[in-house]
């Protein structure tokens, strides 16, 4: 869309008037004739050092990695105004699986709309334009002005995906935690008062060890698996593995991002994210059975914990029949995490196979805050409208960058 240069002059009787220009503003799909622009906006919005160079560069790798299509574009979309952008979407390249079949489809990511031109028409115009040349879309998002946004724009709300966290030191944790900066609900006012009385006498310290004691033994009587190996690092499983591994889950699973060997080998792998995943793998025999990814944590650990640093379970995946693949995929993660130097880690999980096991190794559900969003035109692809029907994790969407 674009508006003409209308800066003139007119002759009226008393004098010229000089009528305002309007900027020429369009909505475009990202090129490499873009870059200058888009790295001025990745500047400005998110304090990335990026050039355009590295903005060419880096479209450049995303093609050649693309996981659904190897070589092809990975769109984005930008909201110019005079040249500037002003707006932003990206996407990332997925294939959605609804029971019967794989069907190519895109996630939204970094959606994104200077503070200065927020509350306007460039959010819901970039939008617009992304979903008219896009077939499936989801999106994993918080705010609530961004819900309201999408399905303005015919998402389906599936509701906010359950979250789950288990205590890998309860000592650590017990003894720096602060409950009123978390902000949680419903607790009783004597609740932060107890918590420092007993950090101040040594009481939280005490009582993190009986808790870790009996974590222990719960999960010995409930939650362990035996008879299964595991593996840990970037080469703990093949991508024909993951392949054979994925095809057995997904029999099992309603709908679900298509988790094969070379979408989890292009998103939790190094030669794309680093030291930033552990992944580890779990085999029955010579036959992978789970798989996982664990998102280490921040080094200086969360500010709103009071350093107690928290990894994120961002992927598992194993047959949902075999709940001795999930135990010892969970136990195999939660090791990781522990090397990794987490305290605690969090898991979201919107599929009841998964969700039932997570007690039995000592997870706390906790409220969802993340949105699961999907727009299927004219709903093409008969995806299940249930939440508990998908298979859905943190990584998704890259929705484990923050929690």
């Amino acid at each position: 869309m674009g508006a003409p240069n209308t800066d003139m002059q007119e002759q009226s009787g008393e004098g010229t008037m000089t009528v305002e220009r309007k900027p020429q503003v369009e909505v475009v799909r990202v090129s490499d004739a873009h870059a200058e622009a888009l790295a001025d906006f990745l500047r400005a919005s998110w304090g990335d050092t990026s050039t355009p160079a590295d903005v060419r560069a880096a479209r450049a790798a995303a093609a050649a990695a693309n996981p659904v299509e190897p070589g092809a574009d990975v769109p984005t979309f930008i909201f110019l105004s005079d040249g500037k952008v002003l707006g932003h979407i990206g996407t990332i390249p997925v294939r959605f699986w609804n029971g019967t079949g794989e069907h190519a489809a895109h996630w939204f990511n970094g959606f994104m709309v200077l503070p200065e031109f927020r509350n306007g028409p460039i959010g819901y115009s970039v939008l617009k334009e992304a979903v008219r040349q896009l077939g499936i879309v989801a999106v994993l998002t918080v705010a609530a002005p961004s819900r309201r946004l999408f399905k303005a724009m015919g998402f389906v709300d599936y509701g906010a995906v359950p979250n789950h966290i288990a205590v890998l030191h309860p000592s650590r944790v017990l003894t720096a935690l602060d409950v009123e900066a978390l902000g949680l609900g419903g607790l009783p006012p004597w609740a932060p008062r107890l918590v420092r009385l007993a950090q101040r006498t040594g009481l939280a310290a005490l009582g993190g060890a009986v808790a870790a004691g009996a974590l222990g033994i719960w999960k010995l009587a409930r939650g362990a698996a035996s008879g299964l190996d595991t593996s840990v690092g970037a080469d703990a499983a093949s991508v024909a593995e993951l392949d054979a591994l994925w095809r057995a889950a997904r029999a099992g699973i309603a709908a679900s991002p298509v988790r094969d060997g070379a979408y989890l080998k292009w998103r939790y792998g190094p030669a794309e994210q680093g030291d930033a995943y552990e992944m580890v793998a779990v085999r029955d025999g010579r036959e992978l059975v789970g798989a996982a990814a664990v998102r280490r944590p921040r080094g200086e650990g969360d500010p709103r914990l009071r350093g107690i640093k928290v990894a994120t379970l961002s992927e598992i995946i194993f047959p949902p029949a075999r709940a001795d693949a999930g135990l010892a995929t969970l136990a195999a993660a939660e090791r990781a995490a522990r090397a990794l130097g987490a305290d605690a880690l969090l898991c979201t999980a919107s599929h009841p196979a998964l969700a039932a096991l997570l007690p039995r190794r000592g997870f706390v559900r906790l409220p969802g805050n993340a949105h699961f969003m999907v727009r299927d035109p004219k709903n093409a692809h008969a995806l299940p409208p249930a939440l508990d029907a998908w298979w859905i994790t943190r990584g998704d969407a890259s929705a484990d960058e923050v929690f």
